[in-house]
């Protein structure tokens, strides 16, 4: 029996926000994720489903130290990641990067294209030189479907589609592990999904990335994950591989979320 660590091993993560108010002037809290754990293996992909306030990005934005959380523990190759600071934190913010719901929101309008994608490579003092780190960012920029030319223009010259290509290959520049996807696809034209999911297929397959798809769309898990947790209000309620829980939903959610979805056309 294999005793190789999941990559990423969550433990009874909870995130509490204060709440307004309160009686005679008590301190009261929300609870946004509530006793959360589940584990990804390597290479693997693990949807996080739920409806909107469900608290499946709150849990991505702890993974990624960009929330704090409250308690629990998370777990990088076997090793705490919680509280980490300095070069332990910039290493692994090199393994695991994040790909955002908005692509017109995510890349900054004011740096060109060459400038977003190689704004990593500077951070982490990879490649020798700007010219060295610009060749790569082009490379990458094939990679992801879009022409060289586009090294030197604006995000908001592009479509919405070749704005998250774009945010793909910022991600894909430090030569990641892990990526967090958080409704990388939501904000795009049906056809236009299809095709970001079958590039980010493609990219796993060839890179073998592990992934964390957080996402309210069962349509587009089924397409793409091979484990799903279904969260609702701050807890995960079902969990199971993709195709035991779509043939089988056990929850009145998962149910409805499966009913609700058209299927997206691959």
């Amino acid at each position: 029996m294999s005793t190789t660590p999941p990559m990423l091993d969550v433990r009874h993560l909870v995130k509490q926000f204060p709440k307004r108010g309160g009686m005679f002037g008590k301190r009261e809290v929300f609870t946004a994720v509530d006793d959360v754990s589940f584990q990804v293996n390597r290479g693997t992909t693990l949807a996080l489903v739920g409806e909107s306030g469900s608290g499946k990005s709150t849990v991505g934005m702890m993974l990624l130290g960009l929330l704090e959380t409250t308690s629990g523990d998370v777990l990088y190759e076997g090793r705490p990641v919680i509280g980490l600071r300095g070069p332990e934190r910039l290493a692994l913010r090199r393994k695991l990067q994040v790909v955002f719901q908005d692509p017109f929101a995510s890349l900054n309008a004011r740096m060109t294209v060459a400038e977003l994608v190689m704004e990593g490579m500077r951070v982490h003092k990879m490649y020798a030189n700007d010219a060295e780190r610009r060749a790569r960012a082009q490379e990458l920029l094939g990679q992801v479907g879009m022409p060289a030319h586009a090294l030197d223009r604006y995000p908001h010259e592009f479509s919405g589609g070749q704005r998250q290509r774009i945010a793909i290959a910022r991600a894909l520049s430090v030569e990641p592990e892990f990526l967090v996807l958080d409704e990388p696809t939501s904000a795009l034209d049906v056809s236009v999904q299809s095709q970001v999911l079958n590039l980010l297929r493609r990219l796993q397959r060839e890179r073998g990335l592990t992934y964390l798809f957080v996402t309210h769309n069962l349509a587009v898990v089924d397409y793409l994950a091979d484990e799903v947790c279904v969260m609702e209000k701050g807890k995960i309620i079902e969990r199971g591989m993709v195709e035991d829980v779509f043939d089988h939903p056990q929850h009145v959610t998962t149910q409805r979320l499966l009913a609700a979805v058209p299927k997206v056309e691959m």
